[in-house]
Parts: C-alpha cells; structure tokens; sequence
C-alpha cells in the first residue's frame, strides 16, 4: 500500500508540473496606430573622385650622348692649338681639348636639362566623404484597451498594428 500510495503522489506530481509547464494561450489582435515617426540615420560614406590637372615642364632629351664633350674637345683643342710653340703647343692643345671637353659636356647638359616647354596632365584619385540618410525604423505609438503603447518597427505602419496577446492563470 505504501508503495501504491508513493505512485500515486509522484503521479500526481507529475501531472501538475506539466499543467505549470503548459505554453500560454496566444492570440492576435490589432490595435489602433495613433502615430508614429521616421528614424533617420546619417552615415559619411565614402566617395573616389578622379581630379586631374595640367601641369608644365619640360620635356628631357633622351639617352646621354656624348656629343657635345666630343665636339667641346676638338674646338677647344683647335684653339689651344693655336697658342704656345714645341712642347708648350702640345700642352695648350691638350689644355685646350680638357677645357673645352669640359664646357662642351657642361652646355650639352644643361640642354637635357631644360629640354622644350610641354603641357602634360595629372590625375590622382582623392576620396571624399558625402552624408547619406536612410530611414532606419519607425517608432509606432498604439491604443490597446484604452492605453497608448510604443514600439518600433522596421517597415512604416498602417492604420492598424497587429499585436500577439498571450494568457497564462497567476497563482
């Protein structure tokens, strides 16, 4: 009997813990949309632009000829030539095939250097940054038995919300 009687109150525990454990009774309804408000968000998004400009210079000669050493030395060594006798006009030949060698490669230089004037254009990419608005949600106020409720949604509501209502006995 004891044994019987220990089943049937584990039972009957049992059988109540499972009505506690019971999901409460859920039903739909809609309520009134008494108004409601845009959420707005701003965000700085960024924006690459290609901006280019002219620019002037000059345009370089190419390659690195020897020419005008090679002519500087033979000018200045026909001059140096002409200077001096015996040994002192080999010396001012010499003298003046380096002296005019050395102006000759300085000249043809300095025409590399400057070249002809051109026009040429530049471009390089910047990155600018543009305010951009979106509607984020909507902060939705409703009458539901007699009092106003606030929510937010993500899409704009209409005249009505729909609302999950749920019961469950206390005690």
């Amino acid at each position: 009997m004891k044994t019987a009687l220990k089943g049937l109150l584990a039972s009957g525990l049992f059988v109540s813990g499972a009505a506690m454990a019971q999901p409460a009774a859920v039903h739909y309804v809609y309520a009134p949309v008494v108004g409601y408000e845009p959420i707005y968000v701003t965000e700085q998004v960024p924006v690459e632009r290609e901006v280019c400009w002219q620019e002037r210079g000059y345009r370089q000669a190419r390659g690195n000829s020897a020419t005008g050493t090679i002519a500087g030395a033979i000018i200045g060594g026909v001059i140096g030539n002409q200077f001096g006798g015996g040994s002192g006009k080999k010396a001012m030949t010499a003298a003046g095939a380096a002296l005019g060698a050395s102006i000759g490669h300085d000249a043809s230089k300095q025409q590399r250097r400057h070249g002809r004037p051109v026009s040429y254009q530049r471009c390089e990419i910047q990155v600018d940054y543009e305010p951009r608005s979106y509607t984020s949600g909507y902060n939705v106020r409703y009458e539901y038995n007699g009092e106003v409720f606030e929510t937010r949604t993500r899409s704009e509501p209409g005249d009505v919300i729909r609302l999950e209502v749920s019961a469950r006995p206390v005690g």
